[in-house]
């Protein structure tokens, strides 16, 4: 029997004050799993560019799950409709409970350094995870993040008592990973039911306007320093609504609040270019991966969970000092970054890189090459497992109407691609010597 949550307790929080949690909430935060992410922080290695950036994902979950709370509150406040339907089929606090819960545990998988260990996680079937729960659990895929985040809910509720019941796990875990399958709940749920909350749910999530990248981007800014991380929140939130479609309820965007999306949508871009691709941050990553992939560090996920648990940013940099006589380590422990020959973004760049990389390595200069794609969206167009398009909702001649939201937005229509960053290193040694041989190089015609 999973006990009340109606007793009620305050964090207090830099981005967004207080924020209240109930009895269950507190119990999840103060589990190990979650207590774990006190020590991954949330922008890895950034922190030896911009020193304020020593931020957790600890408290970026909280933060999640409090801006997921305040997100849902605001659309049911708006639509009686949903609110009487959910409210009559006793609904509207399970899933009020289960979209913060989602908030919470989004990124409770994360491995050390952000992203820096997604290129060395393990298959599938190296896991705890519930493969029945999955549309498609190719067991020997790679896993990523989010199947991590899978384990840890799936063994919320299994603890002793536990702390979810398994059919709140599953439901949570549907919002987190797009792959999972919701448990079979009555009422509102099914497809083809216009009142299916799962699609607006997921959008809340994981869409193109969720909780999320609300607050890991303001959050971000205000921690390295930077002021690419503005726009109007608030009036975010409050321009969010629903409409239902055959797929379920949509999220919908305001018509007269497309500047303030736009505005968010190029506080991510700016973010993403000035301080998530930074070229110090990509180097140390590959520091890393280089030092776990050539022995001198180990890293074993796939034995259990206790296993992830010790998968913390202080551990991995105990044993990055231990070895740090070794090439990649010591590069790592001494900050002792290769200086960057060039930058390519990609398309016609692309015989240049060919060049120089040629010229360099017949100098017998020794180069690291990066190459990095990002997307700026997550449209989405309702196949199985993504995340429906968002609506914009729009008045003409009064009529109400609605339309995919990266047909209405220029920018979002603009930025809707993939983005490619490489960059060329060498040691700081040969960096005169690497940009002679830049400059020897004949123009391309």
């Amino acid at each position: 029997m999973i006990e009340s949550a109606s007793i009620s307790y305050d964090v207090r929080c830099p981005m967004h004050g207080s924020i209240p949690l109930n009895e269950r909430e507190r119990k999840i935060i103060d589990n190990p799993y979650y207590q774990r992410l006190r020590f991954i922080s949330q922008l890895g290695f950034s922190a030896l560019v911009y020193p304020g950036a020593t931020h957790s994902r600890f408290s970026h979950g909280l933060g999640v799950m409090h801006l997921a709370g305040k997100i849902f509150d605001h659309i049911i406040s708006s639509a009686p409709d949903l609110r009487r339907h959910l409210s009559r089929a006793g609904q509207l606090d399970y899933w009020r409970q289960i979209v913060r819960f989602a908030g919470l545990l989004h990124d409770s998988g994360h491995l050390p350094f952000s992203h820096a260990y997604e290129p060395l996680l393990p298959k599938r079937e190296g896991l705890s995870l519930p493969l029945q729960w999955y549309r498609q659990p190719s067991p020997q895929e790679q896993a990523s993040h989010e199947d991590f985040s899978v384990a840890v809910v799936h063994a919320l509720a299994q603890e002793s008592p536990p702390l979810l019941s398994m059919e709140e796990a599953r439901d949570v875990s549907a919002l987190i990973n797009g792959n999972i399958t919701p448990h079979s709940f009555a009422g509102g749920r099914g497809d083809g039911d216009e009142f299916n909350i799962l699609p607006l749910l997921k959008q809340i999530i994981s869409g193109e306007i969720d909780a999320d990248r609300m607050d890991y981007l303001r959050r971000d800014a205000y921690f390295a320093g930077v002021s690419y991380g503005y726009f109007d929140l608030d009036r975010l939130v409050q321009a969010l609504g629903y409409v239902p479609s055959p797929s379920g309820l949509l999220m919908t965007l305001d018509e007269n609040a497309l500047y303030t999306y736009e505005n968010f949508l190029m506080t991510r871009f700016h973010m993403t270019m000035q301080v998530y691709l930074h070229k110090t941050v990509l180097l140390f990553n590959h520091y890393l991966h280089r030092a776990v992939q050539e022995g001198e560090i180990e890293c074993n996920l796939e034995s259990n969970m206790d296993s992830f648990l010790q998968a913390r940013e202080d551990s991995i940099m105990a044993r990055l000092y231990e070895a740090r006589d070794r090439r990649w380590a010591s590069r790592i422990v001494h900050r002792n970054p290769f200086s960057r020959l060039a930058q390519f973004k990609g398309g016609a760049e692309q015989e240049d890189r060919e060049r120089i990389l040629a010229a360099l390595r017949e100098a017998d200069i020794e180069t690291i090459h990066i190459r990095e794609e990002r997307t700026l969206s997550n449209l989405g167009e309702g196949e199985e497992g993504q995340v429906p398009a968002i609506q914009v909702r729009e008045e003409r001649l009064g009529r109400t109407s609605w339309g995919p939201l990266h047909e209405k937005s220029v920018l979002l229509d603009r930025y809707n691609q993939i983005f490619v960053i490489e960059n060329i290193y060498c040691p700081p040694e040969d960096y005169q010597r690497g940009m002679d041989i830049l400059r020897s190089l004949p123009p391309r015609v």
